[in-house]
């Protein structure tokens, strides 16, 4: 019986020292205790918000009248005289571009009294040409 009374004993602190170590590490059934976190800052409503006064209106300074002295009259002379004497004159142009095919000449003639003659003519497409 020694034998098993010391067993016995054994046991019982060997359960015994189990149970200490298990209060002993807070092994309260519940799991580990939550981390700390410091507390929220304490709140403070915001500023009211800022409306600033509307801007003074712009008034702009009075112009300066500026003084120019008025420009001196041009000035006319007496229109030039004219002599009635007849002036003939001759006109002549002609234009010939072969590149382009372009060919007609006019001329004018005046005797000064209002008498004017000429003529004109151009190459027609279809390889004529025509007085007039």
């Amino acid at each position: 019986h020694d034998m098993g009374a010391r067993n016995m004993a054994d046991m019982k602190v060997i359960l015994m020292l189990g149970t200490l170590v298990v209060v002993t590490l807070g092994d309260t059934g519940y799991g580990a205790p939550p981390p700390y976190h410091p507390p929220p800052p304490p709140y403070h409503p915001p500023p009211p918000p800022y409306n600033p006064p509307p801007p003074a209106p712009y008034h702009a300074p009075a112009p300066t009248p500026a003084y120019h002295a008025p420009k001196p009259a041009p000035a006319y002379h007496a229109e030039p005289a004219y002599s009635d004497e007849p002036s003939p004159y001759n006109y002549e142009y002609g234009v010939h571009d072969e590149y382009t095919g372009t060919n007609f000449n006019a001329e004018q003639h005046g005797d000064g009294h209002s008498n004017v003659e000429g003529s004109y003519s151009v190459a027609l497409p279809d390889g004529r040409t025509q007085h007039v």
